[in-house]
């Protein structure tokens, strides 16, 4: 039988005891001490009082003791997981896994290392909202996306704020010969991507709008990568000229690169890396072939593990849905790809299937 049924059967009969024993004694004064004249009554009542007052001493003394006991017991607990390094000292890993004491054991621990590890957090309901908070409040370190007028190029995003801490970096900026892209984050939002979203969001600003080439500004991006190690850091940074159909371009994710125009959809990948290395040389790709008119189409990896897709099934969804919509801009065609990737999130019964996603659209248009 366990301490959680132990301890109030024990308490119960302690007091039943007491007050069975306060009745016969009340009883035996009742029968043998009263006054049949009716004289001295006071004597009796303080029978009764003293017995009622020694009664509740006893009680309280017995939940004294047993609070201390418990007290004492919760002070050993704690010593034990102060000194243990981590590990169950070996008279509590010998009790039962299912027993009182053991779960005792494992719910102090628990709450201890949390408490620890928590300071800050004591008014969040877990440490989940409390680090999905710090990382949006970093997040607003970022200004609202704004996009150059850059001749010869069309360029829609989603979405255009950044204070949510889940969406990936955007950051369109001119070059003297065209434009320079780049969509970064990591796969789940945290503290961590929010400060490495804000520092590359200082790299991209010192760049200037017009005061570089192209391939100058996405030399100087690499370099200037390689002085941290980002870890896992999802990367894709691109840059196309106004009279060149080639884009150069940096890609570290599983979702590839599509390529729309009046062919179909064409798929643009990278290395073959998921995602950036710190120690690799990262080699600077060529895409060749981008025609006015064509669109080129960046969605973050999020959109893999929302809709639990591969990039392959991902455009098997929209080589029909948009050759026959033919958008005229950047913007219908975020549109629609936002109007269908609500519908694929309805069928998976989705709440918000947007929330996660960060999605970049340009159009060469001359």
């Amino acid at each position: 039988m366990s301490y959680r049924v132990k301890l109030p059967i024990l308490i119960g009969l302690i007091s039943f005891l007491f007050f069975f024993i306060h009745f016969h004694f009340a009883e035996f004064t009742f029968l043998h001490w009263q006054n049949p004249k009716g004289e001295n009554t006071l004597n009796f009542n303080l029978v009764g009082i003293y017995s009622s007052f020694l009664l509740a001493l006893c009680i309280s003394f017995i939940v004294y003791y047993f609070l201390g006991f418990l007290y004492q017991y919760i002070l050993h607990i704690v010593f034990h997981i102060q000194d243990s390094e981590n590990e169950i000292p070996k008279d509590i890993r010998n009790l039962n896994r299912n027993s009182d004491e053991y779960k005792i054991y494992k719910s102090v621990m628990f709450t201890l290392l949390q408490g620890e590890e928590g300071l800050g957090e004591e008014q969040f309901e877990n440490k989940f909202d409390w680090k999905t908070i710090q990382a949006a409040s970093v997040n607003k370190q970022i200004p609202d996306i704004k996009i150059p007028s850059t001749p010869g190029f069309d360029v829609a995003v989603f979405p255009s704020v950044m204070r949510y801490a889940g969406a990936d970096y955007i950051r369109i900026v001119r070059a003297k010969d065209g434009l320079f892209g780049i969509i970064a984050g990591h796969m789940e939002p945290g503290i961590l991507e929010s400060s490495e979203k804000v520092f590359i969001h200082g790299i991209v600003s010192s760049f200037g709008e017009g005061l570089f080439s192209t391939e100058e500004l996405l030399t100087k991006l690499k370099f200037a990568l390689h002085q941290f190690a980002f870890l896992k850091l999802k990367l894709s940074a691109f840059v196309i000229q106004n009279k060149d159909d080639k884009m150069s371009f940096l890609h570290y994710m599983d979702m590839p690169i599509f390529q729309f125009s009046d062919h179909g959809i064409q798929v643009i990948e990278g290395s073959g890396d998921d995602h950036w290395y710190p120690n690799h040389k990262h080699p600077i790709s060529i895409a060749d072939g981008i025609e006015i008119g064509d669109y080129l189409v960046w969605a973050s990896d999020r959109t893999l593990t929302q809709f639990g897709l591969t990039s392959f099934e991902i455009m098997e969804e929209f080589v029909d849905y948009l050759l026959d919509l033919r958008p005229s801009s950047s913007r219908q065609m975020l549109l629609a790809i936002a109007k269908k990737m609500s519908s694929l999130g309805r069928e998976r019964n989705l709440t918000n299937p947007m929330e996660k996603l960060s999605i970049l659209v340009v159009r060469r248009n001359k």
